[in-house]
């Protein structure tokens, strides 16, 4: 357990270095956009389960994964990399869990691909777009406010393996905790 002197040390570390960036871009358009690192995903769970049932660090963890996987299968993370960040943000998951039955894989993907952000990657009608990271701290930085596009089926595949089910499939009583 974390002492409440290192918990302050890092929430100011964490302060300090939110406001550099939005001292630059402070409307969150061009580097800002790093902070919007797993909301395309996060926000559909959210919408998908109703307002106020998820709330938005949850739902920003599960989007963060959902990234990770993407990066990964697009060989822009390593495999150590994709793990070390999804052990962090299961230390979160494993102590906050979604609501069951969860929505279909086909319902958030179907919300994540209205998101406000869609368009300014030009993104094709199979194509979804979010902040990805080669490793923690490593954006990848692209001429669309550090936003890459990727097939929506990565998105797919990943709610599916996290529990999600798949319209159509039969319910498995697992929890998709990995």
């Amino acid at each position: 357990m974390m002492g409440g002197e290192a918990l302050m040390k890092l929430l100011v570390l964490g302060i300090d270095a939110k406001m550099a960036v939005l001292a630059k871009d402070a409307y969150e358009k061009t580097s800002g956009m790093v902070f919007e690192y797993g909301h395309t995903v996060s926000h559909a769970i959210e919408k998908a389960y109703g307002d106020g049932v998820v709330p938005h660090r949850l739902g920003v963890t599960y989007g963060m994964m959902s990234s990770s996987y993407a990066a990964r299968k697009l060989g822009i993370m390593s495999s150590e990399d994709h793990e070390q960040h999804d052990k962090l943000c299961m230390l979160l998951l494993h102590r906050w869990k979604l609501p069951e039955p969860r929505p279909s894989a086909e319902r958030v993907l179907a919300l994540a691909m209205q998101d406000s952000k869609r368009g300014i990657t030009s993104e094709a009608e199979d194509e979804i777009s979010d902040v990805l990271l080669r490793k923690m701290g490593d954006v990848v930085e692209t001429k669309t406010s550090n936003l890459s596009k990727f097939p929506c089926s990565l998105v797919h595949e990943w709610l599916v393996s996290m529990g999600f089910p798949a319209e159509g499939a039969p319910a498995k009583g697992g929890t998709g905790e990995p």
